[in-house]
């Protein structure tokens, strides 16, 4: 299956590292908006706290492993196509 993200991430690898090293010391849940072509860093609890509570529950096992093996948190927001998808990616790697 081919994840049309996944090229916009690499893509937009240098500019989601700067923002994420901008706020690094806080461990930021990091966010692509498509349609702002817009890239957010939050602090995990503020980002937490938007999503229902089976997302919560979901982020917070995934946000413990990703800071467990040295790796960020994710999303991309498409509200076009719907979509609303996390990745946990390689601080080091590209993707």
């Amino acid at each position: 299956m081919n994840d049309p993200y996944l090229d916009l991430i690499q893509e937009q690898w240098d500019n989601i590292a700067t923002v994420y090293n901008r706020y690094a010391v806080q461990y930021p849940i990091m966010l692509i908006d498509v349609q702002e072509a817009a890239i957010h860093a939050y602090p995990f609890e503020e980002f937490l706290m938007v999503l229902d509570p089976p997302s919560r529950q979901h982020l917070e096992a995934q946000y413990r492993r990703a800071l467990a093996s040295r790796q960020m948190v994710l999303f991309v927001r498409d509200t076009e196509r719907k979509v609303f998808q996390s990745y946990t990616l390689s601080l080091e790697d590209e993707t």
